[in-house]
């Protein structure tokens, strides 16, 4: 059975965990962000290496290194949230790096860092709200905690 991701939350915190594990993840302080709206795709893509086989007339493909993805967020207005303050700071500062936690109603919480970028206000007009968007590019391996 499918479950929906209705009460997710997305929180911040500044720098990168000692450790990239869940205990070093969890040792950081985080602020959640309010008026999240939606968090894109979490997780690495594969570089592919191809081997041409000669013999077999056969192109067999291997998995090469991982790369951080962009994470999109969107977010709606809400006016004197810490937890968007400081993503916007994060988006528009000189590019440190921030570690971020999804965690759902499950109880499962996913860890990644990276370098937030281009925060933007959404579009304005008469079927649109107030609101932001934002990126993460991960630079380190996504960590699944409980």
């Amino acid at each position: 059975m499918s479950i929906n991701d209705i009460g997710t939350t997305l929180a911040i915190a500044t720098g990168l965990p000692a450790t990239f594990d869940e205990t070093g993840y969890e040792a950081l302080t985080w602020v959640v962000i309010g008026g999240l709206v939606s968090i894109g795709e979490v997780g690495d893509d594969h570089e592919t290496i191809s081997i041409p086989d000669l013999t077999a007339g056969r192109i067999r493909t291997i998995k090469g290194a991982a790369t951080g993805t962009t994470i999109q967020v969107s977010l709606f207005e809400v006016p004197s949230d810490a937890g968007q303050a400081a993503a916007e700071l994060a988006a528009k500062g000189p590019g440190g790096e921030y570690s971020f936690r999804v965690s759902d109603v499950a109880g499962a919480d996913q860890y990644f860092s990276g370098v937030a970028m281009s925060w933007k206000r959404t579009e304005r007009s008469t079927g649109s709200y107030a609101g932001y968007t934002f990126s993460v590019t991960t630079n380190y391996a996504t960590v699944s905690g409980t």
